[in-house]
């Protein structure tokens, strides 16, 4: 389907000081994954004597825990075989939460010239395309109109729900929409923003997704923290169909103690007076609380810096602007359409 090659693509488009290593479970790829680390100078590890998802599924465990003990990476890309169902993976990602792993998004790449006929022959096909947070359709220039709407229809019927983004051979994905905000990646986008002196996403217009940018000041009033219930409310009822991805930092009035959080941080004098800084990362639905420890003092007069991804999301821009209390100077949109 071109898993590899849109790893590679994504790979490009990464902050290189960001530290991302890939663990590839394929059969008989070596070649592939010999060139995949010349281009993109990562750490890959290879599980070849088996499908992740049933006979190795134990061992992807121990793969993960030797990973991140060797090369102490930001983030881990896992890279199944064509075959693997992503259940049991997922759940064996989720199992290993206490150790600090956390299972960020599930996707699924589809070949729009070889997946009709596949689909109805292959269980597995159907399995993946329903279990995924998000399906990228590669290959889509290489096929007409026709039949990449065959293409679509056919996924719609396996799963209706779950965003569908066209992925271009030579751009890729935006790594935005597909990796979730923890706290180095949120170090660097900041560094890379001030260095450039401009905004986070200098070319909206060639965004494959909708965008809302929300910025607003903390002048140190109190009344202005937004209340930490309210706001985790606003996440839950934001629907993983149309809203992919809402990240950045936000202060709060209150220590998040739902059970979403990550790392929580124990209140003190200091903080309670100036708000909980958080990064916060919702995902399809899922979603988690950092709290910004490292150089706080750069965010003194931030109170919201938010961005939301998905598609129709003018539909949800009063709800989302009424539960971060931004006015129309403090938000920005940028539409596919």
């Amino acid at each position: 389907a071109g898993k590899t090659t849109a790893i590679l693509n994504i790979l490009k488009r990464v902050n290189p000081d960001y530290n991302i290593v890939l663990l590839k479970n394929e059969f008989g790829d070596a070649e592939t994954d010999s060139a995949l680390a010349q281009e993109s100078h990562i750490a890959i590890t290879e599980m070849t004597n088996g499908c992740l998802c049933c006979v190795l599924v134990g061992q992807m465990k121990t793969a993960l825990e030797e990973m991140k003990e060797k090369y102490h990476p930001d983030r881990i890309l896992i890279e199944t075989s064509g075959s693997a169902f992503p259940a049991p993976i997922a759940w064996q990602i989720r199992e290993m939460e206490p150790a600090g792993f956390h299972l960020d998004a599930i996707l699924t790449v589809i070949d729009c010239i070889n997946f009709c006929g596949y689909e109805d022959t292959s269980y597995t096909a159907r399995l993946q395309a329903q279990y995924t947070d998000l399906i990228l359709l590669n290959k889509w220039e290489q096929v007409s109109e026709r039949q990449l709407d065959i293409v679509v229809d056919y996924v719609n019927e396996l799963n209706t729900d779950t965003p569908k983004v066209k992925v271009d051979k030579d751009t890729a994905i935006d790594p935005d929409v597909i990796f979730g905000l923890d706290t180095n990646l949120f170090s660097l986008s900041e560094k890379a923003t001030a260095d450039a002196n401009q905004p986070p996403f200098p070319d909206h217009h060639r965004q494959e997704v909708d965008l809302i940018e929300i910025r607003r000041a903390w002048s140190g009033n109190l009344s202005q923290l937004l209340d930490t219930s309210s706001f985790i409310n606003l996440l839950k009822q934001l629907p993983k169909d149309d809203v992919y991805r809402v990240k950045g930092i936000v202060r709060l009035s209150n220590i998040v103690t739902d059970e979403a959080s990550t790392q929580p941080c124990s209140p003190d004098a200091s903080a309670s007076e100036c708000g909980y800084l958080y990064i916060v990362n919702h995902a399809f639905g899922r979603y988690t609380f950092t709290p910004l420890l490292s150089q706080p003092q750069k965010h003194n007069e931030t109170l919201v810096k938010l961005v939301v991804m998905g598609q129709q999301l003018r539909m949800y821009l009063p709800q989302i602007s009424n539960g971060t209390s931004a006015t129309d100077n403090e938000i920005a949109t940028y539409w596919t359409h």
